[in-house]
């Protein structure tokens, strides 16, 4: 195993497009943190609870992860250039004439795409330790509300193995790029014109609104119940270990496809 990721890596550390969207991760998250929680505590005021500090253990932890889980489309984009690359280099198909199993070639994407989803996990969590360990005053620990870093550490999962799924079906790097971010952008307009339609429960079973529900906007509970008290209507919205098993469910049968479809194509 050691030696198959040594192997992917020296393929990547030379790739330009890696480089840009990692710094491009590491600089604008915090940046993102700090404005969605000044955003908070300026306009939402009104769905705040009185101890709300998203600066603070425990909320930091929810904002931390909503707020990078934008960038995860972009690490998806980069996904999608890394398998892509395969074909347009043949390097796959180099790897099974030297010797390579088929097994092992594709684990070794595997790898790649789970140390990537460990290093961006591990810097949302240092990003909201340190803002935490700043702000927090009262007697709240950072293992207060720490479930929410595994959750996103999951959905980073999710959308590579979409994003892996995407690259293999496509092979074209472009193409697949444009069918991934299209792939957001078609199903929540469909979800919204059938959740319309009275099918809100169908909708909380899409792959992409399920993945992006495992990051919810920090105070949606307040928001919720605000819009409940208000008018009385509760949007469908899965309990989180539905949620949980449903994403599973997904990246299993993404990952599986893909793994089919590398193994009957003629690389």
């Amino acid at each position: 195993m050691k030696q198959i990721l040594t192997i992917e890596f020296l393929k990547l550390r030379k790739l330009r497009s890696l480089q840009i969207i990692f710094l491009i991760y590491a600089v604008i998250s915090p940046v993102a943190i700090y404005t969605i929680s000044k955003f908070i505590t300026n306009f939402m005021t009104f769905f705040l609870p009185k101890d709300y500090s998203p600066f603070a253990f425990p909320d930091v932890w929810a904002v931390a992860t909503y707020s990078a889980s934008y960038f995860n489309i972009l690490m998806g984009v980069l996904a999608v250039i890394i398998i892509s690359n395969e074909y347009t280099y043949k390097t796959l198909r180099q790897h099974v004439i030297d010797g390579l199993s088929i097994k092992k070639a594709i684990l070794g994407k595997f790898l790649v795409l789970l140390s990537f989803s460990l290093i961006i996990t591990l810097y949302t969590f240092l990003t909201a330790l340190l803002f935490g360990l700043v702000n927090t005053t009262t007697e709240s620990t950072f293992m207060d509300g720490i479930g929410s870093i595994g959750l996103y550490f999951l959905q980073t999962m999710c959308y590579f193995s979409f994003a892996f799924f995407i690259a293999v079906l496509v092979k074209r790097t472009a193409v697949s790029i444009t069918l991934f971010i299209l792939s957001f952008i078609a199903e929540t307009i469909i979800g919204i014109s059938i959740s319309l339609g009275g099918f809100q429960t169908f909708y909380a079973f899409m792959p992409m609104n399920a993945f992006s529900k495992l990051t919810p906007f920090p105070i949606l509970k307040e928001m919720i119940a605000a819009g409940q008290e208000r008018n009385g209507n509760v949007p469908v919205i899965l309990d989180t270990p539905i949620n949980i098993a449903v994403c599973l469910a997904y990246m299993l049968v993404f990952f599986l496809i893909a793994y089919f479809i590398l193994k009957k194509r003629d690389l």
